[in-house]
């Protein structure tokens, strides 16, 4: 079977020989980036150089691909945020909130994918499945709904309405959940085998699993519903006390960090269905670790049962390389394979 077909299998709880090696959300790796000759910022923009850049998925030893950019803030942007500029070990990032003094701009964007990034993602995508075809699993990634929301009001500033103007949440909610779950179905209309709602703010590191219920999980159901392939919901931090709620909204898979404990939710996921990705630690091991750590790492992940191996969350731009292809050497030696 080819890695598409093996990915895939694996995503619908089907048996499979081994487990795949990939990353649930960014690998713009300056390293990478240097071997393929695709440099952000050009790689944020050209819809060639971002190709080049995630056809580089070869070089870390992945076995799916990326398309949509190097970051998650292409909604937050299309929907008025300011963002600041890229360098070669920077992704963009949320610069100024739009809506944070009041919601008079919000609004659902004309011309959607007339706007920003997105002709360059589409061009992307056609360069992508050209040279891919049915072979390798090609997945788009934005931020989740909640995070746009976020970041169009102020992370500190929503989390404060949900306990003091919870009709401020659902207004921007409504917008956000609507243009996301929109951009989801035009990434499976381009050719997406499966796609990533990345939702880092609503981990619960900034809200009690009560919030996260109340609000983050009904809008998750609600907009899996209506998305026209398998959704993987990737939330940082540790997870655990959520897992139960995360795995209910309707989601093909969840990817966790290794603050989340590996074993349990792996259990808790294959109760209900739902696969699971992770949890080689990004901003620790893989970034300032050594090859060995990395290796361990990774073997510890597989003997907890991750359904796919890869790392926690995106890997740091300036993660060694070594480090990174540690994940696929620990899985060909654990299933041994040749």
């Amino acid at each position: 079977m080819n890695l598409k077909a093996r990915f895939m299998r694996c995503l619908e709880g089907k048996e499979v020989d081994y487990a795949p090696v990939g990353c649930t959300t960014t690998y713009g790796v300056v390293d990478i980036m240097k071997k393929v000759g695709a440099e952000r910022p050009l790689a944020d923009t050209d819809p060639q150089a971002m190709a080049t850049l995630a056809l580089g998925y070869v070089e870390a030893g992945f076995e799916w691909c990326k398309a949509m950019g190097w970051d998650i803030t292409a909604v937050s942007e299309v929907m008025g945020c300011t963002l600041g500029e890229p360098k070669i070990d920077l992704q963009k990032y949320i610069k100024e909130h739009p809506l944070a003094e009041n919601l008079d701009g919000l609004t659902y964007p004309d011309n959607l994918f007339e706007q920003t990034r997105f002709p360059a993602y589409k061009e992307q995508f056609r360069i992508l499945k050209d040279k891919l075809g049915d072979d390798v699993a090609v997945f788009g990634e934005t931020e989740g709904a909640w995070t746009a929301a976020c970041n169009l009001v102020g992370t500190e500033q929503f989390m404060k309405w949900t306990f003091k103007e919870p009709d401020k949440v659902q207004q921007v909610l409504d917008v956000t959940q609507e243009v996301v779950t929109d951009v989801a179905n035009w990434a499976f209309d381009q050719g997406a085998d499966y796609y990533v709602l990345a939702e880092p703010s609503s981990g619960p590191a900034l809200m009690s699993p009560r919030i996260w219920k109340k609000y983050v999980q009904p809008m998750l159901t609600a907009m899996v519903a209506k998305i026209k392939g398998p959704v993987v919901l990737h939330i940082c931090a540790n997870t655990d006390m959520i897992i139960p709620f995360m795995c209910e909204t309707g989601v093909a898979g969840i990817s966790i960090e290794e603050k989340a404990d590996m074993k349990q939710a792996v259990q808790t996921a294959h109760e209900k269905d739902v696969r699971v990705f992770g949890n080689v630690a990004t901003a620790t091991t893989l970034f300032m670790g050594t090859p060995e750590d990395c290796y361990k790492e990774a073997v510890a992940s597989l003997e907890n049962g991750t359904d796919f191996l890869t790392p926690g969350c995106g890997i740091a731009p300036g993660s060694p390389l070594v480090n990174v292809q540690q994940i696929r050497k620990a899985r060909d030696d654990y299933f041994k394979l040749g």
